[in-house]
């Protein structure tokens, strides 16, 4: 595709990067947005994204330099070199967490409520994300030889294999992620209980992963009992987050029952 928008001299402004930076803009702002309609202090809100930005990023890259570590042992510089590619999802969503918590707990914010701000505004910040990546050739998919929607990267900067035919599964997840926004802004109108947007969330993103995971080729790690340390992070996402919506949703029952 087009790993990079243009070059200037030593300046070189790449494809992933622009989308990775609109897609944090954009959830941002429906992260305020949806905070603001819940009373919330929109400056104490935003100086909590910005954090929550700033440590995702880094979790991400973390946990993908901690799985493919041979890519950065003759240049540990590129370590830094995010704009490139080389996110891993879920090691950014348990940095943000830890983060988030603390921070939320520290100035006294609701959690539940906060969380639920934050689903919808991350899914449109990971679809957009994975527009980039598809940009990049990253995250690639398996050969697909007569797919009727396979992809073939030719660019000789991109990160994918070159001259084959393989799922688009860089879009099958941006795909994904859209439809799962839809369902939680729809979701949203009808919400019960606080962590409700936010596990639906979850769980939704969860399945989604764990199906688009066998389609994939650019693993982050090795399989382990027939799934990638992804896949397991992504199911373990997907149970934790149905029984979290068990739990509050019972509780919710009670509340309204007593």
């Amino acid at each position: 595709m087009f790993p990079v928008l243009f070059s200037i001299g030593p300046l070189t402004l790449h494809t992933y990067g622009v989308l990775l930076a609109l897609g944090a803009a954009l959830g941002l702002w429906l992260l305020t947005h949806l905070a603001k309609k819940q009373g919330l202090d929109p400056d104490r809100v935003m100086s909590l994204s910005l954090w929550l930005l700033i440590s995702g990023l880094v979790g991400s890259r973390l946990l993908f330099v901690l799985l493919e570590p041979a890519q950065f042992k003759s240049a540990p510089w590129r370590v830094l070199a995010i704009w490139e590619g080389g996110l891993v999802f879920y090691g950014g969503v348990a940095a943000a967490l830890v983060v988030g918590l603390i921070l939320m707990r520290r100035w006294r914010l609701p959690v539940l409520t906060l969380l639920d701000c934050a689903a919808p505004a991350l899914a449109l910040g990971q679809a957009l994300g994975r527009f980039g990546c598809f940009s990049a050739g990253c995250c690639y998919g398996r050969v697909w030889e007569g797919g009727w929607c396979a992809v073939t990267f030719s660019d000789p900067l991109t990160l994918a294999p070159r001259d084959l035919p393989l799922h688009p599964t860089q879009l099958y997840t941006a795909g994904a992620l859209l439809i799962i926004l839809g369902v939680l802004l729809l979701l949203w109108r009808h919400r019960r209980f606080a962590g409700q947007i936010f596990f639906a969330y979850g769980f939704l993103h969860g399945i989604a992963r764990v199906i688009i995971e066998t389609f994939r080729a650019d693993w982050r790690g090795e399989p382990f009992l027939g799934f990638t340390p992804t896949g397991w992070f992504a199911l373990g996402l997907a149970v934790v987050s149905a029984a979290a919506l068990i739990y509050l949703q019972r509780k919710n029952a009670a509340k309204q029952g007593g």
